[in-house]
């Protein structure tokens, strides 16, 4: 077991390891909540964690097939009369452990990695239209996702629960990402009026 465990860190570590990994807890997290097919892992990650962590459907069904063969999760066949059967997705024992040891580990300190803001850290060597450019596309990225943040928030914070602290802190998760963005609204939003002022004023170089 300990081997297998070791073999699919490794194989993870050696391609892109601290997305992979993270996104191995998160799936591990999910079928804590209750089992699920690969479909299901697809559908709650587009409604509830895309806003903050995003996967696609190969990233998906390779971590599955991993977590399986580390004997972290099991799966079952669950026979359908009208539509094709469904794999089901259930953690193990090992994989309960594992969860709950990731769990408790502190977070890594770490700096992210961010385009817009090193290209935009760079656009005094260019023009304000170039710049921008850049601003209005990130702001527009930005009003998408706080758009998507209050419709989830909407349609899910005031569901019925059978589990109230689970949705306590999955609700905090989301309370930390709408400011994140309303922030970052805000920022961008003066910005783009500083530079459209400038680019509106006669005699302005750029």
């Amino acid at each position: 077991m300990h081997e297998q465990l070791d073999t699919l860190i490794e194989s993870e570590d050696s391609s892109d390891s601290p997305s992979r990994n993270t996104l191995r807890y998160i799936m591990l997290g999910l079928l804590r909540i209750r089992p699920m097919s690969g479909y299901d892992i697809k559908q709650t990650f587009e409604r509830a964690i895309a806003s903050y962590w995003n996967a696609g459907n190969s990233q998906i069904y390779t971590t599955l097939k991993n977590l399986n063969k580390a004997g972290l999760i099991d799966a079952e066949v669950v026979v359908q009369t009208s539509r094709p059967n469904r794999k089901v997705y259930h953690l193990t024992t090992s994989g309960e452990a594992e969860l709950t040891r990731w769990l408790q580990d502190s977070v890594p300190e770490r700096f992210t990695k961010d385009e817009y803001l090193t290209k935009i850290f760079f656009c005094g060597e260019e023009s304000d239209t170039v710049a921008l450019m850049h601003l209005k596309e990130h702001r527009e990225s930005l009003a998408k996702q706080m758009a998507h943040m209050i419709w989830a928030r909407e349609e899910y914070g005031s569901r019925p629960t059978r589990r109230p602290r689970l949705l306590e802190y999955q609700l905090l998760v989301r309370e930390y990402k709408e400011a994140e963005l309303q922030a970052g609204l805000d920022v961008t939003d003066k910005a783009i009026a500083k530079i459209e002022q400038r680019l509106n004023t006669p005699n302005t170089q750029n």
